[in-house]
């Protein structure tokens, strides 16, 4: 374990002195709000110098606030969150970083079919919870590799038919927006961190990255692609499928590249897992 970790837990004795424990924040209560700002709250101790980090990327941390804690827990409100379409958040408290990062991701449902996951850890990640406000006839199907057919969920009468599924990080589903307009619509919730992984079934399955940034699918998100694979994204404004065959050890048409928040289904030949490491330096 970190010595880091270590003193934030408990007080020790290093060397014959006796150190003190490091406080580390835990950042809670992450909500993007309707028109546009992210907020979170973290207790701090009182008098302790702290910072407020953002990245895009996970990796280049940015300050975009700083103070001194008071009696009562920071609230931070990020009034610039419109201005991006995902952000993450940690704060320095008396050079101790958080112990967790979170953040928001908004993706935009077009009228029809799109194929959505979940790239958070959100405080409750049942459907009821992730899609409320959400009209009659809206929809969303998750595949069972096991039965091979796609579960079947929709909103009736202002109520979800089965409001306790749940669509966690890593999970793919099939989204159904019954009206007319492009809608956002945003998770707010904890990145994943440490040795993540989500096993790939031989044959059809529905899936999403557990981390939440977009890129190439096999160089930068790490998936375990082999020669046979088969990747189909869906064109949210065609309303179609486009494949990504996988032989000869490279794409046939070209490198699937997924957004934040994006699933995809994968026909692969032989299973595997879909390891990422995620260690917020």
């Amino acid at each position: 374990m970190p010595i880091r970790r270590i003193l934030n837990k408990v007080g020790g004795t290093l060397f014959g002195r006796k150190a003190e424990a490091a406080f580390a924040p835990i950042l809670t209560q992450p909500r993007r709000f309707p028109y546009g700002p992210f907020s979170f709250k973290t207790a701090l101790p009182v008098g302790a110098a702290y910072t407020v980090l953002a990245s895009t990327n996970l990796t280049s941390w940015a300050p975009i606030a700083n103070g001194t804690a008071g009696p009562k827990p920071l609230e931070y409100l990020d009034t610039d969150a419109p201005k991006f379409n995902h952000r993450f958040y940690r704060v320095i408290a008396d050079a101790t970083a958080s112990q967790n990062a979170i953040g928001f991701v908004s993706i935009t449902l077009a009228p029809g079919f799109s194929l959505i996951g979940n790239p958070l850890d959100c405080q409750n990640n049942t459907v009821s919870e992730l899609f409320k406000e959400w009209p009659d006839g809206t929809s969303l199907n998750k595949f069972d590799t096991r039965l091979f057919r796609l579960s079947e969920n929709a909103i009736v009468r202002n109520r979800w038919s089965r409001p306790d599924e749940t669509l966690s990080p890593g999970d793919g589903a099939i989204f159904f927006n019954p009206t007319n307009d492009y809608k956002s619509h945003s998770f707010a919730g904890e990145v994943l961190q440490g040795n993540l992984a989500a096993p790939i079934p031989a044959g059809f399955s529905l899936r999403s990255s557990l981390v939440p940034l977009p890129g190439n699918l096999a160089e930068d998100l790490a998936f375990p692609v082999s020669n046979g694979d088969v990747i189909h994204l869906f064109d949210r404004d065609q309303q179609k499928y486009v494949l990504y065959p996988f032989e000869d050890g490279k794409w046939k048409n070209g490198a699937p590249v997924l957004s934040v928040g994006e699933s995809f289904w994968t026909a692969k030949t032989e299973p595997a897992n879909w390891s990422r490491d995620l260690t917020l330096s």
